[in-house]
């Protein structure tokens, strides 16, 4: 395998859950050139996942020099994870080797041609990183030992840890990321204050605020730090997606929603305690043995396994005690 395009063009938790497959085909397919497709709005986080070649879509654009590349180069293989039409169109046009994709995404008489290969995999019983593997594991590719991890600069590291410092917050902190683009997964201010407050009492720890551009989390961003006392921070808006990996691999622990942020903290390998009201954590849970999933009936570890509710169920007690029991395998 000389060429090796995957087509991960979703959301950045979903790029992150890809990781170990990357890691798989770096270790298997060392002299390979390894190109990844990813929409725009994931830009950066190629910063993490050293050796791969990101090929960005960019949407409402003609991303000429995009379809160039996939249409002109010799690929020996592609990988479809998503099934999107955007994602069969890419493979079909890559005109590569082979072309694998799940058979639950070969519907159509057009999608049949697009791909050659075609492997089953059991996507609502699997944690969304096996069922990336099964991909690999249906071409006959050893996937034992796959590392969930991605990769920091040491400088970039540094250089928040720099910044922080700056700004006053002390070496043992805890980011929460209290918000999403998704407002089901809102938790409310007051429950994030009572958590902070926590984390300040019985860790011991400063409390960095974590969050994208989005109006919605700033907003209920600020009024958590108006309302709060204590060391309680925020660098929300302000990070890139490196920048934000470095926040996190600083941290002694992130408490936060079900979102990219977290799929990071996971893969960083540091104690995480994550919510979880309308996604299922079977599927998006933390897999390390310092995560933790959080629901209305409780906390679980990997793997998990119990009933969606809404956010606002999910009672601060529980948040607390996954929290402890996080921070105990530290």
């Amino acid at each position: 395998m000389q060429r090796i395009l995957v087509i991960q063009n979703k959301r950045i938790g979903d790029v992150i859950l890809t990781a170990p497959v990357i890691d798989v085909l770096r270790s298997t397919f060392p002299k390979a050139n390894l190109s990844v497709v990813m929409d725009s709005t994931c830009r950066g986080v190629d910063a993490l996942l050293p050796g791969i070649e990101p090929l960005y879509f960019y949407k409402r654009r003609l991303n000429f020099h995009f379809w160039r590349h996939i249409f002109l180069r010799r690929w020996d293989l592609c990988l479809e994870f998503t099934g999107t039409d955007r994602g069969v169109l890419v493979a079909g046009l890559s005109m590569a080797r082979i072309r694998a994709t799940y058979k639950r995404h070969g519907g159509s008489a057009g999608r049949r041609m697009a791909f050659n290969r075609f492997m089953e995999s059991d996507v609502k019983n699997r944690h969304t990183v096996d069922y990336h593997l099964d991909l690999l594991k249906g071409l006959g590719i050893q996937t034992e030992g796959a590392r969930r991890g991605i990769s920091m600069s040491p400088d970039r590291v540094q250089a928040m840890r720099e910044l922080l410092s700056g700004r006053g917050v002390g070496p043992h902190f805890a980011v929460i990321h209290p918000g999403a683009a998704r407002s089901e997964k809102m938790w409310g201010v007051d429950n994030w204050i009572r958590t902070a407050e926590f984390l300040a009492s019985t860790g011991n720890l400063d409390v960095v605020l974590t969050g994208g551009g989005h109006a919605d989390e700033l907003k209920q961003i600020g009024h958590i730090l108006s309302r709060s006392s204590g060391r309680i921070f925020s660098v929300a808006g302000e990070t890139t997606l490196d920048t934000l990996a470095a926040t996190l691999a600083l941290a002694r622990i992130y408490v936060g929603v079900d979102t990219g942020a977290a799929h990071m903290a996971d893969a960083l390998g540091i104690p995480c305690a994550v919510l979880f009201g309308s996604t299922n954590p079977l599927h998006w849970g933390p897999r390390g043995v310092q995560g933790r999933a959080v629901g209305a009936s409780g906390f679980s570890s990997y793997p998990h396994n119990f009933p969606k509710s809404s956010m606002q169920e999910i009672p601060v007690a529980n948040v607390e005690a996954a929290i402890i029991s996080a921070l105990s395998k530290s």
